[in-house]
């Protein structure tokens, strides 16, 4: 996850590390196959030249790699030393000799054109998205093609009523809205895209929606990655935390409940 000049890398609400990547790979494998078709919808094609801002661990890094093949080129950038360091690791275990990492900011990184300039997770931690998508336009080459997607927290629900998923997304907002984002974005992206100039713009909205499974726990796994931010701002205690993530590991568990992730906004266009 990349951000700002103007945001200090500590105020990023989501803690990284090892564990933190563990709970990238969870949430791009469930995020693989919308994400893919996004790819696809976007144009990307064999001997692009692409970048990934805000890239984590490195997943959707190696599959645009696979798809451009050995004539393209894949370049992830994130601010988190640690996890681009794993993301790395990653691509060698993976043989792709075709990816590069850089850790900086979308603001700072210099680079490109590129054929094709994708975030994911990226806008909604920001204070100056606007800015931020102006710059993936920027840093694409003429008439090469930008996409993105972004979170609508607001849309999140469990099925029946969960208390513990609800105080989670009130505090997952919350702490977002303290480190300068807005955990809501998705649902004002198609409109931001446009008024950044991008050209055909295009957008899908969906929803996955969880039974059983491990990706039905990740959203208690980004509670207790949140939890330094949600104790350094007093918005609850360590033990409500405790609470709230047992909560919703033992609503997970059981087969007759649904977890709904947030809203997720595709959008892309043409720089």
């Amino acid at each position: 996850m990349a951000i700002g000049p103007d945001q200090p890398r500590a105020s990023y609400p989501i803690t990284g590390g090892e564990q933190g990547k563990r709970r990238l790979d969870l949430l791009a494998e469930m995020m693989r196959p919308t994400t893919l078709r996004l790819l696809q919808d976007a144009g990307l094609r064999s001997g692009d030249q692409c970048l990934d801002l805000g890239c984590g661990g490195g997943n959707v890094v190696l599959d645009m790699a696979r798809i451009v093949g050995p004539d393209g080129s894949v370049t992830g950038v994130d601010f988190d030393p640690q996890i681009v360091e794993l993301a790395r690791k990653d691509a060698d275990d993976a043989g792709a000799r075709n990816v590069e990492f850089h850790v900086t900011d979308v603001h700072a990184f210099a680079g490109g054109p590129f054929d094709l300039v994708y975030s994911r997770f990226l806008l909604s931690h920001l204070n100056e998205p606007e800015k931020a998508l102006a710059r993936m336009r920027q840093l694409a080459r003429p008439d090469g093609r930008i996409a993105t997607e972004s979170i609508d927290m607001s849309g999140s629900y469990c099925h029946p009523h969960d208390q513990a998923h609800a105080r989670y997304a009130q505090l997952y907002t919350e702490v977002v809205r303290r480190t300068g984002g807005d955990a809501d974005l998705g649902r004002r992206l198609p409109v931001m895209a446009q008024a950044a100039g991008l050209r055909d713009v295009r957008w899908n909205v969906f929803q996955p929606v969880q039974a059983s499974g491990p990706y039905k726990r990740v959203q208690a796994a980004t509670m207790e990655r949140i939890r330094p931010a949600v104790l350094r701002y007093g918005l609850a205690t360590a033990q409500e935390i405790d609470s709230i993530v047992s909560g919703m590991q033992t609503f997970a568990e059981n087969p007759a409940t649904l977890v709904a992730m947030p809203r997720m906004v595709q959008v892309w266009g043409t720089a």
